[in-house]
This record gives C-alpha cells, structure tokens and sequence, in this order.
C-alpha cells in the first residue's frame, strides 16, 4: 500500500496538472491590482508551520505577539468549534489540543478577516459574504470528517474560496463592472458571466491571491477548482477527494437568495455519490455551529438559513 505522504502527493501532482491556474497571465492582468497584505504575524506563523518539526510552544510563541489573534486562539478553543469539555486557558495548551492544522486555519482567518474590506458597491454586503463563507466551510468541515478526510482543510478552503471576490470589487472594479452589474441583473452563477466577459473567474483569481500569500498548496488548488463542473471532477476522480467535497460546498446557495434553491446542490452531491443522509447531518451540525463559530471567530455575520429543513422537508 501506498504510504499517507505518497498519495497525498500523488493527489497535489494530479491537482496542479488540472487547474487552470495559468490561463490567462494573472501576473500582467492585475499587474496594476493593490492585493492586501496579511499581517506579518500571520505571515510569520504559516512560515514557520512548513517546518514538519515546529513545537507547538514555537507557534504559541509567535502568536501571543498579536493580542487579537491570542483571544481568538483562545476563544476558539473553548467554543463548540473545537467540542472540547473543559475550559482552556494557556495558550500552549490550546495549540497543543487544537492541533498545528487547526490553528492554521484559525490564524489564516484571522489573517484575511482584518485585510479584507467592504467594497462600495452596491448589492454587495459584507456581512452576507462571511455568513455564505462560513455556513459552507462548516458544512464541508463536519462532511470531510463524515468521509474520513480533513476536515480543517476543507474547512480552511471554502472559508476563503471566495477571496477574490472583495479584492476585485475593491480594486479592480472600473474593469470587473460589467460582469458584476450583469451577475446582479441576470442571476446565476456568477462564474459562468466571469468567463463568458472575461474568460477567467474569480476561483483562478483567488488561486492567484493565495499563491501570492504563500499559502499551502492544496489550498490554492481547492480555491482554483471550487467553481470547476461535475463532470470534470467526475473524469478525474477528484470528486472522491476532499476537492469534491469543497467544490460541493460552493452550491450551497447564498442567504440572498429568497427562495433559496437547492437543486444544483442536489445534483452534485448525488453525481458524487454522497449520500443523503451524510449531507443533512453535516448540514444540521454546521448549522448548530454557526453563530457561536462565528463569534469566536470574529465575524460580522447575518443568522444562517436553515437549509437541512428544506432537504429533509421540514422535519
């Protein structure tokens, strides 16, 4: 049998072959595109976390130095998030209980959640984008766990997937106007108006931003392919991986859609062969998460709908 490490590379090899990170020169493209800068702290700690070797007295170390990102260790510690039964108090100790993977994505989070602003724009909110953000990257959590895959990576993944967005509202606008004001007009995805105007889309934007971040590969190939169709994952057996799963998790629909509809969802994770009764648990479990994760985490959100309800028809 293959060794953990032998797969996993194996997987990153088949990813970076498939997404189409270089369509299009990003690198001339944004060339004049101001992308926010995480902290250093932030940028410090994901250096030192490449090192398989790091202590976690290593990392609690580096992330005392920033008092925001203590509290919210902290905070996320003791929240349901982590599904600890005690209180705990020393930073050491939270690190060493959470795991370096979790506390990667906590300290990525926080990283993104201060450089990230609002962008003047009409029909754009905030606040919705971190209710849509999190609702899905809880979802993926509890169902990578479910299939016995990383559930702090997809969590990570989908929290950021759409990362490029607010970067292009904000400073890239006199260029992306027509296919925002065109999505806002016509509805659909997003994505296909992306390509359709512009011949790329926001998920191979978002690939770009994090690669300048310097952030894991496999999350600047779950960005890359969170808009990639079925039957593309389908072909390249991708959809059994934790890839599936956080593409998946991108057709949840947004809390601004009144009805929401669910039935690209449905298809997808049927397509996948994920089962039913998989997806409404994780769902249920991600939708009791939601306000306590999000206050533990710092964000301005809206309450999540409830979209287990609508799959099992109000029971």
């Amino acid at each position: 049998m293959l060794a953990r490490a032998e797969i996993h590379n194996m997987l990153l090899k088949k990813l970076f072959r498939y997404t189409t990170l270089l369509t299009g020169n990003f690198e001339k493209i944004f060339q004049d595109v101001k992308i926010p800068t995480l902290p250093e702290v932030v940028t410090k700690i994901l250096g030192k976390l490449r090192d398989p070797d790091v202590s976690a007295v290593e990392i609690a170390r580096l992330i005392q130095y920033d008092p925001g990102l203590t509290t919210q260790v902290l905070k996320v510690t003791n929240s349901p998030f982590a599904g600890l039964t005690k209180e705990i108090t020393d930073l050491v100790q939270a690190v060493q209980v959470l795991g370096l993977k979790e506390v990667e994505a906590i300290v990525v989070s926080y990283g993104v959640n201060k450089v990230v602003q609002a962008p003047k724009v009409s029909g754009f909110d905030l606040r919705i984008f971190w209710t849509d953000s999190l609702l899905r990257a809880l979802f993926a959590r509890e169902l990578a766990t479910e299939r016995h895959q990383e559930g702090d990576k997809a969590f990570l993944i989908v929290l950021i997937q759409d990362i490029a967005l607010p970067v292009l509202l904000t400073s890239w606008f006199d260029v992306y106007r027509r296919v925002y004001n065109t999505w806002q007009k016509e509805g659909g995805r997003l994505c296909y108006w992306e390509r359709k105007l512009l011949s790329w889309d926001h998920a191979q934007a978002g690939a770009w931003v994090a690669k300048k971040w310097q952030l894991p590969d496999m999350l600047i190939c779950g960005i890359g392919l969170h808009t990639a169709s079925a039957e593309n994952l389908l072909k390249l057996k991708l959809h059994q991986t934790i890839i599936g799963v956080t593409n998946l998790s991108a057709h949840l629909p947004s809390i601004k859609e009144n009805p929401p509809h669910l039935e690209v969802f449905c298809d997808y994770y049927k397509l996948y062969g994920i089962r039913e009764e998989h997806i409404v648990k994780a769902l249920q479990r991600a939708e009791e998460l939601f306000l306590e994760t999000a206050t533990a985490f710092a964000m301005q959100v809206f309450k999540a709908p409830i979209f287990s309800k609508l799959l099992t028809g109000g029971q």
